[in-house]
């Protein structure tokens, strides 16, 4: 297979911009914290300080059994999960400002034999300083935001279905109601890894673990910086 040119391009990060009243800013710096922040390189820093890039790699996409069925059963929700692969495929991930919850837009582009599919999700932080990945079908996942070793690490904490505000109840509720999901809700606890190789590249890795069913996902992917 012909790899396609690794490319990553980066800007400054865009001027603070007003939320709307049920987001914050999406800061990382914030979130973890300045010394957390500092522990980190300058090169994921850098990535992560900005809402605007490019990145251009190729994934491993390894799922058990029991996560091809589930990543079919995501399917009516929008599926948030690219299918399985034997080989590795060419991804792009492009990140924008998303200004109606002052976070990020995602979008992730698998380039398959026969079609390329997309999945897109929104990185946002409510108004009570919790960070949320908002996927399709008003499916959003909490997630815990640390750092190990060097790398920046992505855990979910929960699922919850966000429930738009009725219009007769617009003045009394604030927030869009939000239907929490048991502990054992599929596809199970989610933890990904950003980690700098050096010479611009980083690794990303994501696993999701079900608490019955065992590990259902591990893909993982080597993406080249060009700038540095």
């Amino acid at each position: 297979m012909t790899p396609l040119p690794l490319t990553y391009v980066t800007a400054a990060a865009p001027p603070a911009r007003e939320a709307p009243p049920e987001f914050r800013p999406l800061r990382y710096e914030t979130l973890l914290g300045p010394a957390a922040w500092e522990m980190l390189p300058p090169a994921v820093r850098e990535r992560f300080a900005a809402h605007e890039a490019h990145w251009a790699g190729a994934m491993t996409l390894h799922a058990s059994s029991c996560g091809r069925w589930v990543a079919r059963l995501c399917k009516l929700v929008g599926s948030p999960l690219p299918p399985a692969s034997d080989e590795p495929v060419l991804a792009t991930v492009r990140v924008e400002h998303d200004p109606a919850t002052g976070g990020s837009r995602w979008t992730r582009r698998y380039e398959f034999r026969r079609r390329a599919i997309k999945i897109r999700s929104v990185k946002s932080v409510d108004a009570g300083g919790h960070m949320i990945e908002r996927l399709p079908m008003g499916l959003r996942m909490d997630l815990d935001l640390h750092t190990d070793d060097g790398a920046l690490h992505f855990v979910t904490t929960g699922y919850h279905l966000e429930i738009p505000r009725p219009f007769f109840l617009r003045r009394l509720l604030r927030r869009p109601l939000r239907l929490r999901f048991p502990a054992w809700w599929l596809p199970g606890r989610t933890h990904v890894v950003h980690r700098d190789l050096g010479d611009g590249s980083f690794r990303f890795t994501m696993t999701i673990r079900h608490a019955w069913l065992g590990e259902l996902f591990h893909h993982g992917g080597v993406f080249r910086s060009t700038g540095g």
